[in-house]
Parts: structure tokens; sequence; C-alpha cells
């Protein structure tokens, strides 16, 4: 075409580009309306399924149970559409309306019972037995929710499960068990110092008239109290005591010998040697043993409740009136739409124990998230346990016990995240490199809006954060990362239905066998952002689906283009995110054929400004020649002259972790020192990371020395040969 046009040429020009947008909008159209009737279609015969396999069951659904859900289009995707099993879904929805009645369920809290149902759907068998969560997303199988007529239910937390056995009854010949418990409860009390919060002394004035108090202070009392199992590993002279009293009634084989000191009540360090901590552990058993087996401690952890219990529980905190205190109540709406609450239902802590803690946020206003840091002894379970066992009214698990006992960052983050969860707040525990943090959601009351947010985070920010609760919402359940759990709140903001009726199609899009998902995934795609540019599980269905890597390029330029009107800071990591699993999914498939198409590719990769470094070193080592290490040195000359390097922490970190996944793709020991060889010369003079007041050794340099069997310089050795010039 001529590189200058008549006034008639501008004019076909602009309509031919007219035409081409309105076939594109048009295309897209016909994409969106294809894939809504494939999720419509997808939901009628998902419901006929499931209504089939009840009847195949003998169970019988009453008729206006069955038309409310019908009744509401975003309950019948939710209940038909979510799971490749809808079966689970449907009847325990039914099993909590029977144990709390049609008005809870469908008038009052129905988002909350939608949560329930999913997520209990996401267990396995054994949590349906046992009550408890062992991580797995297998389906229930036979283990169903019970639809059987009962009456409704009563909530009950229960008391203290203990039951005081009388170890000195005349009645019956003594155990092992009663005379250890006999030498506790009958020795003279001991002194011992503890500490306690108490309100300063009060002052007076010139007048005589009081000064106001300030904030209570710590302060270390002596006082007497009677022997407990901690007491007796802490000191060898009641070891001693201990040993020569079993021998007096008959049981020299039961002695103890834990050393002096070497675990008490404040001990911070990790027992070290092996034999002591063997007997240690054998000591902290037997009085653990007499407590339960003796009525002390519970005999097991209460067991924990059903979802109709929980559901209860939480509704009735949710009415309490809070009227005349400071706190501010509901700390989260319960009638959040159930995608938001999937952490909160998942909560699966005994009543009893749930129970305590809320009473002192009711009663006192007390919210807990952070216990005792213990230091390294913590890394030691049983040497953990054993510096304060003593009787307890609840068991190992529970958040009491980790009040008590103390620990590291996961013990905090469990307290925080379950602390959460019983004020009403969906929270969990999420996993940071050699660290432990809590993620909960939040609601902005004025807008209506909802956020996913990281707490108590140490080494690094979301990027590096995955959240140990399910992401119960592509039928596969299992841990993701921070960003999936935030792009949950980000497409409820968005548009709720269109996040559920997304999940639909999901279901639907995986009935499609391999060839029909490869011609399409682009266009689904495009279909995917013109309802909702948050809906993750339909966005890795797309990416997946990819045949070759040119697709995958073309997926990810589709979703580029359509989220483009949404492309603020906020969701920088959520783009990075999709880009990094488009990326990951060209890795996974196989390379280019040839060079001039593996060539190609790299220059998309670079347009999209790809981060996968498995995948780079792979097209680069398939070009052949010096290009994997000159591209390497290009990479690391450009990282060091980056002005962020001495201001963004991560970003060492990240380019630490860019070299680390080249060396290991060098496959040959000796192929891969003579490669770190070669860049650590780049590093020359530059060495050391200064950040702010604080100058390391730059973690990147660290790789290469590690790849090239040298030693790591310590910071002064570098600063000295810096000092001291070239050689």
């Amino acid at each position: 075409m001529s590189r200058r046009l008549g006034s008639a040429g501008h004019l076909r020009a602009f309509f031919v580009v007219v035409a081409m947008f309105l076939l594109a909008d048009r295309v897209a159209f016909a994409a969106v309306d294809t894939f809504d009737r494939m999720a419509a279609r997808y939901l009628v015969d998902a419901r006929e399924r499931t209504l089939a396999a009840c009847r195949d069951r003998g169970l019988e659904l009453p008729p206006d149970f069955l038309a409310w859900i019908d009744g509401d289009a975003g309950l019948k995707a939710s209940v038909y559409g979510c799971r490749e099993d809808p079966l689970p879904v449907l009847l325990a929805l039914r099993s909590l309306e029977i144990d709390l009645g049609e008005e809870t369920v469908r008038r009052d809290y129905p988002q909350l019972a939608l949560a329930f149902a999913i997520a209990d759907s996401y267990a396995s068998p054994r949590r349906q037995a046992s009550g408890w969560n062992d991580g797995d997303a297998k389906p229930l199988g036979e283990f169903l929710p019970d639809v059987s007529p009962r009456p409704l239910l009563v909530l009950e937390c229960p008391g203290d499960p203990r039951i005081l056995v009388d170890t000195k009854d005349p009645s019956r010949d003594l155990d092992v068990f009663d005379h250890v418990i006999n030498f506790f409860e009958d020795h003279p009390q001991i002194e011992v110092e503890i500490e306690v919060r108490e309100l300063p002394v009060l002052e007076y004035d010139d007048q005589g008239v009081a000064k106001p108090r300030g904030k209570p202070v710590k302060v270390q009392k002596t006082v007497n109290r009677g022997l407990v199992a901690a007491d007796v590993i802490a000191s060898a002279q009641l070891q001693r005591e201990f040993n020569a009293y079993m021998v007096a009634n008959g049981h020299p084989e039961v002695a103890v010998d834990c050393g002096d000191r070497v675990v008490h009540q404040k001990s911070t360090k990790a027992v070290q040697d092996k034999k002591l901590r063997t007997s240690i552990k054998a000591a902290h058993d037997l009085f653990h043993d007499a407590y339960r087996a003796k009525g002390r401690m519970p005999q097991e952890r209460d067991a924990a409740p059903t979802a109709s219990e929980s559901m209860a529980w939480f509704i009735r905190n949710n009415l309490h009136d809070f009227s005349g205190t400071d706190r501010a109540w509901p700390r989260f709406p319960l009638d959040a739409p159930w995608p938001i609450l999937m952490m909160l239902v998942a909560d699966n802590q005994p009543l009893r124990e749930r129970e305590e803690i809320w009473a002192k946020y009711r009663d006192e206003g007390e919210f807990r998230t952070y216990g005792e840091y213990i230091g390294g002894i913590a890394q030691q379970f049983d040497m953990q346990s054993a510096r304060r066992v003593e009787p307890f009214p609840f068991s190992y698990g529970s958040i009491q016990m980790m009040w008590k006992d103390g620990g590291v960052c996961g013990t905090m983050g469990n307290i925080g995240a379950r602390t959460h969860r019983i004020c009403g707040v969906p929270a969990s525990t999420a996993g940071q490199p050699g660290h432990c943090a809590i993620v909960f959601m939040e609601h902005d009351p004025a807008t209506g809006r909802f956020r996913c947010r990281g707490g108590q985070y140490a080494t690094g920010g979301d990027e590096v954060t995955t959240v140990h609760a399910g992401w119960n919402y592509d039928d596969r359940g299992g841990r993701r990362a921070m960003v999936f759990h935030q792009s949950v709140a980000w497409a409820v903001n968005h548009d709720a239905d269109a996040f559920t009726d997304a999940m639909v199609l999901r279901r639907a899009w995986d009935d499609l066998d391999e060839s029909q998902r490869s011609r399409q995934c682009v266009r689904l795609m495009n279909a995917t952002l013109d309802r909702n540019p948050f809906a993750m599980p339909l966005i890795e269905a797309a990416i997946s689906a990819a045949p070759d890597a040119m697709t995958a390029v073309e997926v990810l330029d589709a979703f580029e283009a359509k989220f483009e009107p949404h492309a603020t800071k906020e969701f920088e990591l959520y783009r990075r995110t999709v880009r990094n699993l488009a990326h990951a999914r060209i890795r996974a498939l196989p390379s280019p054929q040839t060079q001039k198409a593996n060539e190609r590719l790299l220059e998309e990769l670079d347009r999209q400004g790809c981060e996968d470094a498995r995948l780079l070193a792979r097209c680069w080592k398939d070009l052949g020649g010096e290009v994997f290490l000159e591209e390497c040195r290009t990479a690391t000359v450009t990282y060091l002259d980056a002005a962020g390097r001495t201001k963004v922490k991560r970003m060492s970190q990240r380019f630490a972790g860019t070299l680390r996944d080249w060396g290991r793709s060098v496959k040959s020991g000796r192929q891969r020192k003579a490669w770190a060889e070669s860049l650590l010369p780049v590093f020359a003079g530059r060495e050391l990371l200064v950040i702010g007041r604080k100058t390391s050794v730059d973690p990147a340099f660290a790789v290469l020395c590690k790849f090239a069997g040298r030693p790591v310089p310590t910071v002064a050795e570098l600063e000295a040969a810096t000092a001291s010039g070239p050689a």
C-alpha cells in the first residue's frame, strides 16, 4: 500500500478498520453467547444428574426446597454448577436447613449456608468421619450429609470433659499413674517467681486527690504453688525425690533423668544432646499420660463441630448485642457472598476452645492475635511441651495450649488466624520463605468492597505468600498463592454473580475434550474477561488449554488487551501472576522445532516481559553457541546497574532466584561451575548490597559462589578486599 493516500483512500481505510472492529466485536459476542449457552446446558444437565442420584439413593428432598434453589439464579449456579459432583453440596444445604430451620438458611443466611455446604464438599471421608480436615480434596463418595428428619439443632457448647480420678481410692489397687499424680499433689508447695500485670501504685496531688493511674505494668512476684510435672523435669533434685518415691511405692522401673534446668519454664534454646532429649521426652510422655489417665488433662482433643453446629455458633455470636461497649461489631458481615466466607467456614476448632476466646472478646474486649515467642526450642515439639506440662483443661493443638506454651511464627500465625475466625472474620495461616504469617478478609462498610490482606509478614510481601486455606473454587482445592485469594475478593467486588457463573463455565469447559479446549482457549480468555476480569478459575483453564507456545502467547495477549482498563498498581501482582502462568504453560510444552520459531518465541517473550528464568534458559540454549552465557551476563549487568538494587530488597532476592533457576538448568556439575565462574567477575567491586543502613552480601553473588564451589565471603572480608584495592 502506498504511504500516501488520497481522501478516498483514507476513507476506505477508515471503513476497513471500522469493519474489522465490528467483526471482532461480533466474534467476541458470539463467543460469549456460545459459552453462555454451554454453561446453561451444563447447569441443566448437572441438576438432572444430581436429582437422579438422589432418587437412586432413595433420598427425597422437599419440592419447596428445590423450588427455592431453582428460583434464584445465583443459588442454582452455586449448588449445581461449582462442583463436578454437586450432590454433596445439595445435601449439605438441606442438612443445614433441617438443623437450623428454613428461615435461617433460606432467608437470613443463605450465603453462609452455601459457604458451609460447598466447603464441606471439599472435605475427605476421613474428615466426615472424624471431624478433622486432613488437607485432601477428595470427593465424599458415600460419606454424604444426613438429610433424614430430626428436631431443630439446639446449640450446646461442651463443658470441661475431664473426670477427676481419686488417685487414693482405697477400694482399688493404685497403679503407676496414681502414684505419679500423688507425688505431685502431696508434695509441699514450692516457691516460684511469676510475672503479673498490676496497676501502678496510686499517687496523690497536693490537695490529696488521687492522680489517674497509668497502664498496667509487668512485675515479678514470688508465690507458693503446688508442684507440677514441668517442675520435676526442670530440677535434678525433684527428679531424685520422684525416683525415690516411685521405688518406695513399688515401681522402681519408673525413673526420670532430665538433667538440671536443661528444660524449664523459660527455656528458649533447643536441646542438642540427643540422649538427654530422649530422656526428657520419656519423662514428658509419662507425666502427660498420667495427667490424661487421671482426669487432670483431657483424654483427647474435643471433637470438631458439625457444619450445622459451627454455623449456629457463628450466627449466635453475630446476633449478640454489643451496645454500650466499645466493641465494633460485627467485625465482618456474615451475609457476604459465599466465596468470601470460605476461610471462615473452614474453621474446625472445637466449640469449647472457641467459646473461651469468644467470651473474652465479648466480655472484656480481648482480641489477642499473638503469643509468647520462645525461640529455637519451639522447633522441638517434645521439648516445648515438656517445659510447661501441667494439669490443663485443653489438649495440645488448641489455641489455649498455644497461649500457654508459646512458640514461633507458626504458633503466632495460628493464634492470629484462629482468633480472627472465632470473631467471625475469614482468615488463614500462610507460608512465606522460612516464616508463617496470616491473611484475612476485610470489608469496607462505606463502599461494600472486600479485600484480602496479609499480616505478620516477615520475609517478603504478597508475592512470596502462600495461603494454607484451600482455594476451593476450581473443583480441585489445595493451597495457592496469596494473589489467588485476593482475586476472589476482587472478583466479588467486580460482580459476584459473574464470578459464580465463571465457576459454572469452568465445570462445563472441563467437560470438553482436549481438542475442543485447544481450539477455543483464546476465545475463552476473551469471554472470561468480558464476564469478570478476576475470574481466576477460568483464566487458568484458558491458559492450561493452550496446545502450543504461540497459542499461549496469544492467550496472554488476549488477557492483557482486555485487562488494560483495570491495569492499576493494585492489580500489578495479579497481572504478573497471569503472565507467569502463561509462560509456565509454554515451559511445560515442547520447544519450537526450528531455530527461527525459537527466535520468534523469544521475541514474543521479551515483548511480554517474561520472568520465567527456566523458560528463558531453555530458549537460549535452544539457540546454541554462547547465547545462554551471554544472556545471563547481560541480565546480571542490567541488575547491577539498576537503581532499585540498593533501594528494594526484593529485587536482589528475585534476581538471586533467577540465577538459581539458571544454574539448576545446567545439568552437568562441571559446566554449572564454569558458568558460575564466568559470571562472578561481573560482580567485581559490587559484591556487597547496601540498603539503608544495612550492608550485606548480595544474595545473587552468594548464589554464584555456591554454584562455583567457593565459600561465600563475609561482609568484613569483602570490605577489606575493597579497601585494599586491586592486588
